[in-house]
């Protein structure tokens, strides 16, 4: 959101709020009452609230799932497949070009020949 829009709705909301201290004090209360309430659901409400929590973390689980599955299918169908699956693990047995083993090692920790 551009910062003039961002401007604009600031402008709004404190254009629509109340001058009048006793309508300040009204609407303070009003919103502080539906805080609480809003705050206090679940101890009103524990059964809803825990089956709620049960269907959120199917959401959540399933949400993942389809989050690594997208990835996955955008990194292969690009070419830029470069870890193992994340729906499946699976081990990748294809050749890596023309590297051999030692071209592999890092140069800091010299050659297991060297005698070092």
């Amino acid at each position: 959101m551009s910062i003039l829009k961002v401007g604009i709705l600031v402008a709004v909301v404190v254009a629509i709020l109340p001058a009048d201290r006793e309508q300040q004090a009204a609407l303070y209360n009003r919103a502080a009452s539906a805080v609480h309430w809003t705050a206090t659901f679940c101890d009103r409400n524990g059964p809803t609230c825990e089956q709620a929590g049960v269907l959120w973390a199917g959401f959540v689980k399933k949400a993942q799932f389809g989050a690594a599955m997208a990835y996955e299918l955008v990194m292969k169908n690009t070419g830029r497949d470069q870890s193992r699956s994340l729906i499946e693990p699976t081990v990748d047995l294809t050749p890596r070009g023309t590297l051999r083993a030692d071209d592999l090692e890092p140069a800091w920790r010299g050659s297991s020949r060297s005698g070092v």
